[in-house]
């Protein structure tokens, strides 16, 4: 499964991992990167923050969340090509 992401510099979106119900947040910023932030489904923030890179597990620094993200894509997302930037969502290696 891949996450839902588009170009729209501030957008907000659920997703069903594992049978929880996440919420996410993808926000770019002015210094010129996108960052996602996870919250449950009542809104508790879980992580905020986490920058939208390629070739790394995203999640893995968070023990709490039981899922991780990774994308294969070639270069990190920019500004205007968010929506073809592949975020996989994988199981966590614990």
């Amino acid at each position: 499964m891949y996450l839902p992401l588009t170009n729209n510099p501030e957008e907000s979106f659920r997703v069903s991992i594992n049978e929880i119900v996440y919420n996410f947040k993808q926000l770019w910023n002015t210094i010129g990167f996108w960052t996602l932030d996870i919250s449950d489904e009542d809104n508790n923030i879980i992580v905020s923050g986490v920058k939208l890179v390629t070739g790394e597990f995203l999640l893995r620094q968070y023990p709490q969340i039981l899922f991780d993200l990774k994308s294969t894509s070639e270069e990190d997302p920019t500004r205007d090509n968010l929506d073809i930037f592949l975020l996989e969502v994988t199981d966590k290696d614990v």
